[in-house]
C-alpha cells in the first residue's frame, strides 16, 4: 500500500517557529495562509529543546509563551485543509538548567569544557539524552498529536557551533569509555584523516550514528507506521547560503539529484532557506535566488520548498516570497505531469559518501555538464548498484576512492558496454602503484607530481580529430598535481607533459621539452571504454572557469564518450534535464543568466532556442508560456522554442520511439 508521501507532490514549508510565534498563533491564520501560498505539507517545532506544547517531562522545559493556539489547534487546522505536518524536532542541545542537573548528558571538548551557546548546552549522541530520554520525547509527541512525519535537526557528533568555531571531537565520559571499549584508545584531539587512528574514531562514530538511527527508526514506526521519516521515507536537504562561505550556483540541482535518485523514488524535500546564514536569519537571500532554487530542484524532481523563521503571516521580509509563491502555484497547476517522472540522463556522476559542503572535482564536473546541457543524475558510492546503471551510457568518478566491490561493478559496467570517466586521484589506490579499475587500461602509476607551477599539457599532431575543441586553444593546464601513468599496450594516450619550465622573466617563458605523458587515455574494454584523465580537471575547471578547461571536457564528453548533443547552440547558463514516463518525456529549461558572481538577478530572456532528441518522435507543449513547434529531422525530434523566460518544461507526448 502507497503510503501519503508516495501520492501527493511535495509542496513543502517549513516555518522554524520562534518561542515569540506560538503566543499569538492563530490556528486558522497560519493555515489558510499555508494554504494560500500553495503548500500542502508543512514543517513546523514540536520538541526537543522547548516542547511547544503541554508537556509532561520534567526534563523537556515547556515554552513559556503558549498563549496562543494550542500545537492540536494547528495540526486539525491543517489537516482540514489536506496539507500534512511534519514535526521538527532537535536533540542538539538542552538548556543549562536541564544540564545543570544532568552534566554528563552534554558534549564536552578536549579539555572537559561544555558548550554553551546563549544558555543552550550542546548534547552528545552517546549520552542518556540522546540515547534514551529523546525516544521518551518522541513517544509522547508523537502520540498526543496526529502529525504526519518527522524531522529530526541537527543529529550526530556536532563539532561546530552557530558562530563556525570548530570544538573537536567530543570528549565526554560516554564517547570515551565506549570508543577504548571499541578500538583501546582514546579519542584524537582534532579531525584529521591522515591520522589513522582518527580514521578508526571516525568508524566508530559511524557506528554509533547509525545503532542510535535504527532505534530511533524503530521508535517511531513502532508509533505509527505511516508517519514519515526525514532520511527514510523522504529526504530533506538546504539550498542555503552562509556569510563568509562561497555559494554554489547548482546547490539546489544538485541535491534534488542526489536526493531523489535516479528512479525519483524517494520526495527530495530541497529547503529553500530564506535568509542570509545564521547571524542575519531574518534577512533574505536576493530574490532572484529563491526563484532559481525552486525552479532547479523542480526541474530535477525535487520539491518545491520554503524555509523561513518564524510564519508566513508575521515573516516581515518579504521579498523572497512572491517569487517562490509563483513556483509553487506553477507545481500545483501541473501536479500530473510532475507525477511518476524518473530521470532520463545516460550520465551518472558519483559522489564521496561523506557530505561535504565543497567538493571541487565533483563540482567541476557539476558546472561542465550543466554548461553542456548533458542531462545527469548524482548518485553516492555507496549507494550505487547495477540496478542504477541499467540503461546510463556513461560514469563519471572525480577524485574519489573506491572499494574493491564497486571497482568490480564499474568494471563490468564497462565490460558490457558502458564508458567510465575517472579524473584525478580516482585513477589509483591509495598508496599503492597499480590502478583501481582495470577498465582503465593502466599497468601502474609511475609517479605523483605535487606542487607545480608551469607545467601543462600539448595537444599532440595525432589529437586533433579527437579533440577538435582543444585546436585553436592546444595548451591545457592541469593545475598543482598529476599522476605519471604507464598505459597497457593498446591504450590511446592523448597529450603530451611539458614539464616545469621558466614563467619569468618574460624573456625566457618558452619550453625546451616535450615528453610522452600522457594528459589523457581512453581504453577499449570488453565492449565499452575506460577513459582517464590523470589530473583534476574538474578541479581546475571549478576554481578558475576557463573555457580552455571546457574545450576539453566537452571533447571528452561528446567526442570520447559518444554522447549525444542535445543542445549546441543554446547558452551554457541555461540547465537542461530530461525525464520520462510511460509514453511521455519532459524538457525542462531553467534560464541561470541571472547569476553574476555571487549576485543573482531576474535573468534575460533565451530566444530562439533548438533542442535535438535522437530516437525520439511526438507532439510538444510548453507549459510556462513559451511557443514551442516539434518535427522529425533525420531521425531525431527537432524541437524550437520562442523564448525561454525563467524557466520552462516541454512535455512530449511519444508516438514513436526509436533505439
Amino acid at each position: 500500500m502507497a503510503h501519503w508521501w508516495e501520492k501527493r507532490s511535495w509542496r513543502m514549508v517549513q516555518t522554524n517557529l520562534r518561542e515569540i510565534d506560538m503566543a499569538d498563533m492563530s490556528a486558522l491564520r497560519f493555515a489558510q495562509d499555508l494554504q494560500d501560498f500553495g503548500a500542502n505539507i508543512v514543517t513546523l517545532n514540536a520538541g526537543g529543546i522547548i516542547a511547544g506544547y503541554d508537556t509532561a517531562l520534567d526534563f523537556q522545559p515547556r515554552c513559556e509563551y503558549l498563549t496562543g493556539d494550542s500545537l492540536g489547534a494547528v495540526i486539525d487546522a491543517c489537516h482540514e485543509r489536506d496539507i500534512r505536518v511534519v514535526a521538527r524536532m532537535d536533540f542538539s542541545k538542552i538548556l543549562y538548567s536541564v544540564y545543570q542537573q544532568h552534566p554528563d548528558w552534554a558534549y564536552r571538548d578536549r579539555d572537559g569544557e561544555i558548550l554553551n551557546y546563549n544558555g543552550y548546552v550542546q548534547t552528545c549522541l552517546n549520552g542518556e539524552y540522546q540515547q534514551e530520554r529523546m525516544m521518551d520525547i518522541l513517544r509522547e509527541a508523537l502520540t498526543r498529536f496526529p502529525f504526519d512525519g518527522v524531522f529530526c535537526n541537527m543529529s550526530g557528533f556536532l563539532v561546530v557551533d552557530y558562530s563556525g568555531v570548530y570544538h573537536g571531537p567530543c570528549h565526554c565520559e560516554n564517547c570515551r569509555r565506549l570508543f577504548r571499549e571499541a578500538c583501546g584508545l582514546e579519542i584524537p584531539a582534532v579531525d584529521n584523516f591522515k591520522d589513522p587512528d582518527y580514521r578508526k574514531y571516525a568508524a566508530f562514530k559511524s557506528q554509533c550514528t547509525a545503532g542510535h538511527r535504527r532505534r530511533m527508526i524503530q521508535t517511531i514506526k513502532g508509533i505509527r507506521e505511516d508517519l514519515a521519516i526525514n532520511g527514510v521515507d523522504y529526504i530533506r536537504t538546504e539550498a542555503a547560503t552562509e556569510i563568509g562561505r562561497p555559494q554554489w550556483q547548482y546547490s539546489a540541482s544538485s541535491q534534488a539529484r542526489l536526493s531523489a535518485g535516479p528512479r525519483r523514488e524517494r520526495p527530495a524535500d530541497v529547503a529553500s532557506v530564506d535568509f542570509m546564514g545564521f547571524r542575519h536569519r531574518g534577512i533574505s537571500v536576493s530574490p532572484a535566488l529563491m526563484a532559481l532554487r525552486q525552479w532547479q530542484s523542480l526541474a530535477n524532481s525535487g520539491s518545491v520548498s520554503l524555509y523561513i523563521m518564524g510564519r508566513l503571516d508575521n515573516h516581515r521580509d518579504v521579498s523572497g516570497l512572491a517569487p517562490t509563491r509563483a513556483v509553487f502555484d506553477f507545481c500545483r497547476r501541473h501536479e500530473e505531469v510532475y507525477r511518476g517522472l524518473v530521470s532520463a540522463a545516460q550520465v551518472v556522476l558519483l559522489h564521496r559518501d561523506q557530505r561535504s559542503l565543497s567538493d571541487p572535482e565533483v563540482f567541476g564536473w557539476i558546472r561542465a555538464l550543466t554548461a553542456s546541457h548533458v542531462p545527469f543524475d548524482e548518485v553516492r558510492a555507496g549507494e550505487l548498484t547495477q540496478e542504477l546503471l541499467e540503461g546510463k551510457h556513461v560514469v563519471i568518478l572525480g577524485d574519489l576512492s573506491l572499494n574493491q566491490a564497486q571497482s568490480d561493478l564499474l568494471d563490468e559496467f564497462a565490460r558490457s558496454g558502458g564508458i567510465v570517466l575517472a579524473s584525478g586521484f580516482a585513477v589509483a589506490r591509495p598508496g599503492q602503484e597499480n590502478a583501481a579499475l582495470s577498465c582503465l587500461g593502466i599497468r601502474r602509476v609511475v609517479e605523483r607530481r605535487e606542487g607545480l607551477m608551469s607545467s601543462c599539457f600539448e595537444l599532440g599532431e595525432t589529437d586533433a580529430a579527437a579533440l577538435p575543441r582543444c585546436v585553436e586553444a592546444p595548451y591545457i593546464a592541469p593545475g598543482a598535481e598529476l599522476l605519471v601513468l604507464q598505459p597497457e599496450t593498446g591504450v590511446r594516450t592523448f597529450l603530451r607533459l611539458i614539464p616545469e619550465h621558466p614563467f619569468g622573466p618574460p624573456e625566457r617563458c618558452y619550453h625546451t621539452e616535450v615528453t610522452d605523458i600522457p594528459g589523457l587515455t581512453a581504453a577499449p574494454f570488453g565492449a565499452g571504454l575506460g577513459v582517464c584523465v590523470p589530473w583534476k580537471i574538474g578541479s581546475f575547471y571549478f576554481n578558475e572557469g576557463y573555457q580552455n578547461t571546457l574545450n576539453l571536457m566537452q571533447d571528452i564528453l561528446f567526442g570520447l564518450c559518444g554522447l549525444p548533443e542535445l543542445a549546441p547552440g543554446l547558452s551554457p547558463m541555461v540547465e537542461l534535464t530530461l525525464s520520462k514516463k510511460p509514453g511521455r518525456l519532459v524538457v525542462q529549461l531553467v534560464n541561470e543568466s541571472g547569476c553574476f558572481a555571487n549576485s543573482y538577478f531576474p535573468p534575460l530572456p533565451v530566444r530562439d532556442v533548438r533542442l535535438t532528441l535522437p530516437g525520439a518522435s511526438g507532439s510538444a507543449a510548453a507549459l510556462n508560456g513559451g511557443c514551442i513547434s516539434a518535427e522529425r529531422q533525420n531521425g531525431a525530434l527537432i524541437l524550437r522554442l520562442d523564448e525561454l523566460r525563467e524557466y520552462e518544461a516541454i512535455v512530449i507526448n511519444i508516438t514513436e520511439t526509436e533505439e
